[in-house]
């Protein structure tokens, strides 16, 4: 993190993020050159770090895993889409018998307009859970 930013404006940037990749024009889901650019963004804020060892490898920082970084990168569509039913069961944000039903409408129909609606309704539940960091 850098020495300027507050962890609410930490908070502030990745909600930013958040917006224009769930709610704004465009897909969802990242393809690779955006996931490189929104990592970026998000290793100069200090949430992720490079672990040493070759090839190296990364991690969620410590402020990463408090602020459930796991979580912001499924409402930026960074995760893999069969990882991010599993990641809302884990937040207790859809429960088991939607993640089932998920999966299911996942295998026959796209995965973006399969699990949109499912995200965005898990970021506003996890906002109004959360308002006190927002």
């Amino acid at each position: 993190m850098t020495q300027t930013m507050t962890k609410a404006k930490i908070i502030v940037e990745l909600e930013s993020i958040v917006m224009a990749r769930l709610f704004g024009p465009g897909t969802w889901l990242a393809d690779r050159e955006t996931l490189i650019a929104v990592e970026r963004k998000i290793t100069r804020l200090g949430l992720i770090e490079r672990l040493s060892g070759d090839p190296p490898s990364w991690q969620f920082s410590h402020l990463g895993k408090e602020l459930n970084l796991d979580l912001f990168y499924v409402f930026m569509g960074l995760f893999d889409e069969w990882e991010v039913p599993m990641i809302l069961e884990n937040y207790r944000l859809i429960d088991e018998s939607e993640a089932d039903a998920i999966y299911e409408r996942m295998s026959s129909a796209g995965p973006e307009s399969v699990l949109s609606g499912y995200v965005k309704r898990a970021y506003f539940d996890y906002w109004k859970a959360n308002k006190f960091l927002h």
